[in-house]
């Protein structure tokens, strides 16, 4: 009975698809918000432009949680409208994967980011290679002979 009724209050025509396109796009647009942060953060880093990625920070945080927020309270309405008007597993998978890795995203520089320096030490957490790779690339790239055979000591006062 209150099935029909609320499907007279809110199943309109241009409803039949919520949550729509945006559902099936929600991930792709999280990989590119992930993707624009690589990016632009390795740019700053290769170009000592990481003062200027700094001055971002606020502006940065608002937008992200904004973004984090709003597809949130997009995947939880998605629900209940699933719920009222039967489930399209697809769209909530795809919001739920989205809201999970935006949310990854955002724990893994916030509150933490906070000084230009905590922005230095996650982007050398992120860029630096781990003890176990850099073993791997010693053994298959030793150093030149050249470096065993100098006498000369460079960190000498000499």
């Amino acid at each position: 009975m209150a099935g029909a009724m609320l499907r007279e209050l809110f199943d309109q025509p241009t409803m039949n698809d919520f949550p729509g396109p945006f559902a099936c796009r929600a991930k792709v647009a999280v990989d590119e918000l992930r993707g624009s942060w690589e990016r632009t953060c390795r740019a700053a880093a290769m170009n000592r432009r990481l003062g200027e990625l700094h001055a971002t920070r606020t502006e940065y945080e608002s937008l992200l949680k904004g973004h984090l927020q709003l597809l949130k309270h997009y995947f939880a309405l998605t629900k209940l409208h699933q719920e009222a008007f039967g489930p399209n597993q697809v769209w909530i998978d795809n919001l739920s994967l989205a809201v999970a890795e935006l949310q990854q995203l955002y724990d893994s520089l916030f509150p933490r980011w906070q000084t230009a320096e905590d922005l230095n030490q996650i982007l050398i957490q992120k860029f630096t290679l781990p003890f176990e790779r850099l073993q791997q690339l010693a053994v298959s790239h030793p150093p030149p002979q050249s470096w065993f055979d100098e006498t000369a000591d460079p960190f000498s006062d000499d």
